[in-house]
């Protein structure tokens, strides 16, 4: 089930604020009811950050999903989603990586970005909305965007906006199954083998100071492990790394 909007603020704002509105009223919502917009006046990504797009030229959706998951697992679903999402997109350029926490890239490009927001009762996930962003027909970005990329600069051509969501929508469904924690182990895998610059020697920013690491895993918590110059491994969290590039 998915609902159109010609213009919103933000697809996650929306979308939280629907559900929240019908379980007030004790009705349910299907499982990945996504709404999509032409355009968002304040798209939001991690953190501060925001989400550029001209107007009907991209992909920009929400899903709500029924995860059933405890708090603790939240991860999973992160797993799960950028994997899924990978996935996808490889079926356009095979070469797309997962750039962590929560970007696609190709090569040094980023391609899409996702913001996943939960509602939690209690120790359990009461339903999660996952919102993606993928640069599909952009040709130009403004000169403040860092390293961005889209479907039509890397291939030349351009795409219908629904029908990708169509298909996304239709591998999201395919992979739902492995949304469990009983599949975390293949989904760590799975990520971290598709993982940007994993193994490879890069500049960071850590604690404000340029350093050459190597990403060598992801923690239980979704921490990225570096591997430090002294050999020595250390877990950091969002906003307290950064990519050079």
């Amino acid at each position: 089930m998915k609902h159109h909007l010609v213009e919103t603020n933000s697809t996650n704002t929306w979308l939280m604020s629907t559900v929240r509105e019908i379980r007030a009223n004790r009705e349910s919502v299907p499982d990945l009811y996504a709404v999509y917009a032409d355009f968002q006046s304040a798209g939001r990504g991690a953190g501060t950050n925001t989400w550029h797009s001209s107007r009907g030229l991209n992909l920009l959706t929400s899903i709500c999903f029924d995860t059933g998951l405890a708090a603790a697992d939240q991860f999973v679903f992160n797993l799960w989603f950028a994997t899924t999402t990978r996935r996808f997109l490889a079926k356009y350029m095979p070469e797309v990586r997962i750039k962590w926490p929560n970007d696609i890239y190709v090569r040094d490009r980023k391609l899409a970005g996702d913001l996943t927001e939960h509602s939690v009762s209690g120790n359990r996930l009461d339903f999660t909305v996952a919102g993606i962003g993928i640069n599909v027909n952009e040709e130009r970005f403004p000169k403040e965007i860092p390293h961005p990329t889209s479907l039509f600069l890397e291939t030349r051509q351009h795409f219908e906006v629904e029908t990708l969501l169509d298909e996304y929508l239709g591998i999201l469904r395919e992979h739902r199954p492995l949304l469990t924690c009983n599949h975390e182990s293949e989904l760590r895998n799975e990520y971290l083998s598709h993982l940007y610059r994993r193994n490879e020697p890069h500049p960071y920013l850590v604690h404000g100071k340029r350093i050459t690491a190597i990403i060598r895993n992801i923690d239980r918590f979704g921490r990225l492990v570096l591997e430090l110059p002294d050999g020595s491994r250390e877990a950091f969290g969002f906003k307290e790394v950064g990519y050079c590039f």
